[in-house]
């Protein structure tokens, strides 16, 4: 694995600047079934690169990458996934990580592209492995940020103490009452533990609470946890856990409070095409919140590599 350095945890005390897309009036398209939300920069003919975000986060994650992108000459997307308004909820009750794999290709077909660069983190990056498992043809190019590929996680005693949060919503009606509880001060407690040198600002959590606080929002998002262990949770894990093979960027922050360094020992062994691997020094869980600046660049040069031939 290339790029796996560390750095001293000064505190991180710049806060982004939201936004620098229209973060008030979202684009709406159908695909499987849901009406998507979702934000654009970028010419409509030029190549598509979809960013998706995770829990507990909102398309508005990728307001300062999103114009990075669109200024290198991509169409660059990023929907609200499926659950979190204002795009609809899954009328099936369906959050399983097929169903956010066949998202993003019929996401690909609704935007009117052949095929995509598929930016993924936390959740989003599960849906991207997943939609590359289904079609590879489809994925030009994948960058996924702060999870593992399940076919090559290390696992450890100290990570399934990092994810006692995804046990603790297996419950049944209680996580939901304690995640709304006091404004949602549950999220800004695992911002604080999955960023510790980030200083989250209040206007860039408000976004998130209110995608949680919309009908039906805070038990969608929940509902990604819980589909993994239930219902058709074998096939989603068979499909996670199959190689990929698409060109993989693949980032990390080195002090992500959710997700240890040591899970991604594998990761290399998950991949059938051209994979790289970089921790991030001094960031957390948030990559795209955190060092926009540094991650845009990454990405920029890797996205490169397909006029290149690399």
């Amino acid at each position: 694995m290339r790029g796996a350095s560390f750095a001293s945890r000064s505190v991180r005390t710049e806060t982004t600047h939201m936004p620098a897309i229209n973060a008030t009036e979202p684009s709406h398209v159908t695909a499987n079934g849901i009406r998507f939300a979702y934000h654009q920069a970028g010419p409509r003919d030029a190549p598509l690169v979809l960013c998706l975000h995770g829990f507990p986060d909102t398309a508005l994650s990728y307001a300062q990458l999103l114009p990075q992108l669109a200024a290198a000459g991509y169409r660059a997307v990023a929907p609200y996934m499926r659950g979190y308004a204002p795009t609809g909820l899954a009328p099936d009750g369906d959050y399983s990580t097929t169903a956010l794999g066949r998202d993003v290709l019929a996401l690909i077909d609704a935007l009117g592209a052949r095929d995509a660069a598929v930016i993924g983190h936390d959740w989003g990056a599960y849906a991207a492995y997943c939609a590359a498992n289904l079609d590879a043809s489809r994925i030009r190019r994948l960058v996924l940020m702060s999870v593992p590929h399940i076919g090559g996680a290390v696992q450890s005693l100290r990570q399934l103490r990092r994810s006692w949060y995804i046990w603790f919503f297996q419950l049944s009606g209680l996580p939901e009452r304690r995640v709304a509880r006091d404004d949602y001060a549950f999220i800004d407690r695992l911002y604080r533990a999955w960023s510790p040198t980030w200083q989250v600002a209040e206007s860039d959590l408000r976004p998130v609470k209110q995608a949680l606080a919309a009908p039906g929002g805070l038990a969608a998002a929940i509902g990604y946890y819980r589909a993994m262990f239930r219902g058709s949770s074998r096939a989603g894990w068979a499909l996670l856990s199959a190689r990929t093979s698409p060109p993989t960027l693949m980032l990390s922050g080195a002090i992500d409070g959710a997700v240890g360094p040591e899970v991604f020992g594998r990761s290399r062994e998950a991949f059938t095409g051209p994979f790289e691997f970089h921790l991030l020094p001094d960031v957390g869980h948030f990559p795209q919140r955190e060092a926009p600046d540094e991650l845009g660049q990454r990405i920029l040069e890797f996205l490169a590599r397909d006029t290149d031939g690399q």
